[in-house]
């Protein structure tokens, strides 16, 4: 094909929209179509079954215009510095416009994979990913043949003549890097007339040319193509997928201290999780399935249900999490079937707390009548009294609701439970009904710790830990957390029935100063960036035996309407600045529509 003829634009085309890519998962936390489309990403014909990770971008630069609306001034400033340093090496300097050079032939989509190490994956250790040797692969679809010649006939590039191959009918060029990189070199060939290919090394280019050819590809891959026929949602900004057993491998590497052994092994019966990330109105809402392994003995059992907690919960509520089944759930937890993220908990170690600080048995006790709905929620520090100080209630209080199947069973425990704080603990027993609700208070010594437990209706038991935190549900709140605006918002396309959700109000339990459940410093890299979060809704719901899914909604505070990104000469770290100017008023540069991110016109 005659585009072969043009390596230096394949090369620096690829390599740019590669750490495109690549950058905006480091940034976004691997945060992530025609309308109702069932096809598949991009050019994933081409990535190998044993792909670690694979990533569809959207070319659109709508798209990049509204994903830099989201945030504060100083993420903004930040995200657009990271785009402009791509610009800057590997467009700015080629003197390549996205604008004019590459969207007038790309398709709608790119797509960016990592692979194992062909060298240090043997036959020996095929299943052994090594952390860091990954080999990155990029696929450039083609929409426009005759519009990528005159792009490249039109460039001014020139480039030294590299190494070529040709294998199973595929001229393979190689082309030193243009600095930085010593003697690496980039593989580039044109599969057909419909994918550029960019290797970082021979032997993976083979491996995609193998896979394009017949040969084993995600595409192929049956858990794949029905979760993104199960997930597919128009215009899709990202679609991801993830081999869940390798991601593990390298996670353990990188951890430190190590993850425990029964976390990791949690994860392993999952093959695969698929994700599309779409940009809507007020933030990010992305779509994913995991799928097991076609050797698992495991299989997912459908507690989905009808949410009625959300009901019960004040509207102010700051984080809350709810299952369909307790009894289960803790089935599911002690077998370690589907809550890998809670598998650093050992359940038989926890059950024989329960046992000895109690005297009950969970088996027997609490089980037989804990098969309804279940939720764990924080709600603001509650006043005492009219005329209580709320300064000096800084901690968010515990609520626990419990939907019962047997109330007299539930009666019977609850009874238990009151003779052993009293005469064990020494606790105070106070019974306080509130209209038609029974309330009976657990005080302790000194007051240091005030407990009350009762029933809201028939089935619904509750307890609560902190001073006066009863009072944010009993009486029942006029104002409950399934009508407030951003639980509304954050959950409100999730299927239903689903098998419960987790609601976190990021914006206002960071304003709750000096609790117990949010430190003041935060193990992150960028701990500003979670000013940008308003809220985050997830939804999980059991599709069939072999398959899980979530539904996520990030909510995100908008900022102001990007502008040009920041000279070219602008090469200074965001983080030397202490405050962040608006976006819109970064200095106009002569390559600011260079880059997929950015437009001729500012703002929407």
């Amino acid at each position: 094909m005659v585009l072969a003829k043009k390596p230096p634009l394949l090369v620096t085309i690829g390599t740019a929209l590669l750490l495109m890519g690549g950058g905006a998962i480091a940034y976004w936390g691997l945060q992530w179509r025609a309308a109702k489309t069932r096809g598949l990403p991009a050019g994933v014909r081409a990535v190998p079954e044993e792909a670690i990770a694979a990533l569809s971008l959207s070319t659109n630069p709508e798209q990049w215009q509204r994903l830099r609306q989201f945030g504060t001034p100083e993420t903004q400033l930040s995200f657009d510095q990271y785009l402009a340093n791509w610009r800057d090496r590997w467009l700015t300097n080629y003197d390549i416009s996205f604008n004019q050079d590459v969207q007038p032939w790309v398709g709608p989509e790119v797509t960016l994979a990592w692979l194992p190490d062909p060298e240090t994956n043997t036959e020996d250790d095929a299943d052994v990913v090594v952390l860091g040797n990954q080999r990155r692969l990029l696929l450039l679809p083609i929409a426009d043949p005759e519009a990528a010649q005159v792009s490249a006939e039109s460039l001014p590039l020139t480039a030294e003549s590299g190494d070529q191959i040709e294998y199973r009918g595929v001229t393979l060029s190689s082309y030193p890097a243009t600095s930085g990189d010593g003697n690496a070199a980039l593989w580039v060939g044109v599969l057909g007339t419909q994918l550029i290919l960019v290797a970082e090394d021979e032997a993976t280019a083979q491996q995609a040319i193998d896979a394009y050819k017949g040969g084993k590809s995600l595409a192929d891959m049956p858990g794949y193509r029905r979760s993104f026929e199960h997930i597919g949602v128009p215009q899709a900004f990202g679609k991801l997928y993830l081999n869940v057993p390798a991601v593990t491998q390298m996670l353990a590497q990188a951890s430190q201290p190590p993850l425990p052994s029964a976390l990791l092994d949690s994860f392993q019966d999952s093959r695969g999780i698929a994700a599309t990330l779409g940009l809507v109105s007020q933030g990010v809402q992305i779509k994913s399935t995991s799928w097991l392994g076609p050797g698992s003995d495991l299989a997912y059992r459908d507690t989905n249900g009808v949410a009625q907690l959300p009901e019960y919960l004040p509207r102010d509520t700051l984080v809350m999490a709810s299952g369909g089944n307790f009894q289960q759930f803790w089935q599911d937890f002690s077998e370690r079937r589907t809550w890998g993220a809670l598998a650093a908990f050992d359940p038989d170690n926890l059950a024989l707390a329960l046992q000895g600080s109690t005297g009950l048995t969970l088996e027997t006790d609490l089980l037989p009548w804990m098969s309804g709905e279940f939720a764990l929620a924080l709600v603001p520090p509650q006043a005492a009294s009219p005329d209580a100080n709320e300064a000096a209630l800084p901690n968010p209080g515990l609520v626990a609701l419990m939907q019962v199947s047997d109330r007299s069973q539930a009666e019977k425990s609850f009874a238990r439970l009151d003779e052993v704080v009293k005469n064990r603990y020494r606790f105070g027993i106070v019974n306080e009904p509130v209209g038609q609700i029974d309330l009976v208070k657990w005080i302790s010594p000194f007051q240091a710790i005030t407990l009350a437990r009762g029933w809201l209706d028939s089935s619904v038991a509750f307890l609560t830990v902190g001073t006066s935190t009863e009072a944010a549900i009993v009486p029942p709140p006029r104002r409950s957390l399934a009508t407030a605006p951003l639980f509304q918002l954050t959950t409100a396309d999730a299927p239903r029935p689903n098998n419960g959700y987790f609601y976190l109000n990021l914006e206002a339990l960071s304003q709750t100063d000096d609790n117990l459940f949010l430190p003041s410093t935060l193990p992150v890299e960028n701990p500003g960036a979670l000013r940008a979060i308003q809220a985050v809704g997830i939804a999980a719901t059991v599709v069939d035996e072999q398959r899980l899914r979530y539904d996520l909604y990030v909510a995100l505070q908008r900022g102001n309407r990007p502008g040009p990104l920041p000279p070219s000469d602008a090469n200074a770290s965001p983080s030397e600045s202490n405050q962040a100017p608006p976006a819109a008023e970064t200095s106009p540069s002569e390559d600011s529509s260079s880059t997929p991110e950015a437009t001729q016109e500012q703002g929407e």
